[in-house]
């Protein structure tokens, strides 16, 4: 697993590539942390290139969205299947990440 991030022009893309779990949380979160200290505007979490996200790992998502709504700050997810949604409520996480069949039972 493998976590990127990107800041241009007050926007942030942090792109997960494998398993986003609670053990990724804790890097995952320092990157959302030195994006709002960039001043992001957008954050756009690319997980296109993740195999799997389990409950820890949409709890992490759950608190970005928390976060982005705190700041007025806008938030994106983007899908393996090309799905993109902006993202306004905390609880919109995981109804988005249940739509995309292989995570379904995402906890």
């Amino acid at each position: 697993m493998s976590l990127r991030s990107v800041f241009l022009d007050g926007e942030v893309i942090l792109t997960v590539d494998g398993v986003l779990d609670g053990g990724v949380a804790p890097a995952y979160h320092r990157l959302i942390e030195v994006a709002f200290e960039q001043d992001a505007r957008r954050v756009v979490v690319d997980l296109t290139m993740t195999t799997a996200v389990d409950g820890g790992g949409s709890a992490v998502l759950a608190a970005t969205a928390a976060m982005c709504v705190a700041r007025d700050t806008h938030l994106i997810i983007a899908l393996p299947n090309g799905v993109e949604t902006e993202i306004t409520d905390p609880a919109q996480v995981r109804v988005l990440l249940r739509s995309f069949d292989p995570w379904r039972d995402v906890g």
